[in-house]
C-alpha cells in the first residue's frame, strides 16, 4: 500500500493525551500495516488471555485485507486481477466485492471524481520511488483511454473487466475498510467501547470509559512544505472520520507544487485551493472514498457532493492566498 502517513502520527499523539477515568481496563496495540502505523484501544480487556484473542482479530482482519486489495501483494486478489490481459470475469471474495461496491457507489456519486482505476495515472506520473515524471499530452490521452471505473461491471460475486487496461488501486479506500474490518471483528469478540485508527483513518464504538472519544483533526501549516498542526477537538460517537490532504504527499517542480491526488477526468495532479477534507461517515471505508472524492472536486463542487450523500458530513480546508479557511457541511455541528 502507499506509504500515506495521513494524519496518524497528531491522532497518536492525541489519543495518548486524552485518557479516560475507566471503570474498565483500557488495552492499547500499536503495529504496522499497509505502509503506515496502526492504533486499537479496547476498554475491558482482562488479561493476556485476552489481549492474545485481541491481536489474533487484528491479524486476521489485517491478513484479509493483504490477500484482497493490497496491490504490493503479488498473490492478492487484486494483483491477480490486474494481471487479467483479456476481457474477462473474475471470481472473488466477498471482502473484495464488499470494497469494489462502496467504492462504485461512491463513483457514481461524485461523477467520477474518485475512481479506483487511476491507478495507471498514479504511475505515469511516477509518483513514488522515481519521483515525479512529466508526461506528454500524448501519454495522458492514451492513457485516460484505459481510465474509468464504468469499464468494469460488478456482479454477485465477481468483477467483469471490460477493458483488458483496467488497472485497479483501492489504495485510497483499503485503510478505511482495514479500520471497520478491525473494529468490526473486536466487536464480535464482545467488546463494546472499541477505538480502531490505521495512517489516520478512525472509527469509534462506544465511549473511552467514562467520556466520548475525542481526536485532533490536522491542519496544514502555511510553511508549504508539507507540516501540520493540530487544530480543534472533534468528538465521535460510533461513527468513523478519514481525512485527505494535498499536503500528504507532494513534489515541487519548477516553483510549483503538485499532489499525489489525480484527478481522473484531466489526468493531472489536483491543483486548487482545498488543502485538506475530513469526512465523518457511518463506516471508514465510506468516509475515506468521501474524503478523496471531495478534495478532488475542490471547494464548491466537494461540498455539493457532500451534501447529497445521506449521513457524511465534512470539514474542508482550503486556502485564500497565504490564509488557511474552513467550510464545514449543514450538519457536521451536529455531529
Amino acid at each position: 500500500m502507499k506509504n500515506n502517513l495521513r494524519i496518524s502520527i497528531l491522532i497518536m499523539f492525541g489519543f495518548l493525551l486524552l485518557c479516560s477515568c475507566s471503570r474498565a481496563p483500557l488495552m492499547t496495540i500499536y503495529g504496522k500495516t499497509m505502509g503506515t502505523w496502526y492504533t486499537v484501544k479496547v476498554h475491558g480487556v482482562k488479561n493476556d488471555n485476552d489481549r492474545e484473542r485481541l491481536q489474533l482479530a487484528i491479524d486476521m482482519a489485517l491478513e484479509k485485507i493483504n490477500l484482497s486489495v493490497n496491490t504490493y501483494n503479488p498473490d492478492s486478489e487484486i494483483s491477480k486481477f490486474n494481471a487479467l490481459s483479456k476481457v474477462d470475469s473474475f471470481s472473488l471474495s466477498k471482502d473484495f466485492m464488499r470494497v469494489a461496491r462502496i467504492a462504485k457507489k461512491v463513483y457514481d456519486v461524485s461523477g467520477g471524481a474518485f475512481d479506483p482505476t487511476v491507478k495507471i495515472l498514479v504511475d505515469l506520473w511516477g509518483f513514488g520511488a522515481k519521483g515525479l515524471v512529466w508526461p506528454t499530452d500524448i501519454d495522458l490521452n492514451e492513457i485516460l483511454e484505459n481510465v474509468g471505473y464504468n469499464k468494469c461491471t460488478l456482479l454477485d460475486n465477481a468483477i467483469l473487466k471490460k477493458d483488458p487496461n483496467i488497472q485497479l488501486d483501492f489504495s485510497a479506500i483499503a485503510k478505511g475498510y482495514g479500520v471497520d474490518l478491525v473494529l468490526e471483528e473486536i466487536a464480535a469478540l464482545g467488546y463494546d467501547d472499541i477505538l480502531v485508527e490505521i495512517g489516520g483513518e478512525v472509527r469509534v464504538l462506544g465511549k473511552n470509559g467514562t467520556r466520548t472519544w475525542k481526536i485532533g483533526i490536522a491542519v496544514p501549516s502555511d510553511d508549504n512544505i508539507g507540516n501540520v498542526k493540530a487544530n480543534e477537538r472533534l468528538e465521535l460517537h460510533d461513527i468513523a472520520c478519514a481525512t485527505s490532504g494535498d499536503y500528504q504527499q507532494f513534489y515541487i517542480q519548477d516553483g510549483i507544487r503538485y499532489s499525489h491526488l489525480i484527478n481522473p477526468k484531466t489526468g493531472y495532479p489536483i491543483r486548487h485551493e482545498v488543502t485538506s477534507v475530513t469526512v465523518i461517515a457511518k463506516n471508514c471505508m465510506l468516509a475515506d472514498a468521501c474524503a478523496t472524492a471531495a478534495i478532488v472536486l475542490g471547494k464548491d463542487k466537494g461540498l455539493a457532493f457532500i451534501e447529497s450523500m445521506e449521513d457524511v458530513e465534512a470539514y474542508f480546508i482550503y486556502r485564500v492566498g497565504d490564509e488557511l479557511k474552513t467550510i464545514q457541511s449543514q450538519g457536521w455541528e451536529k455531529q
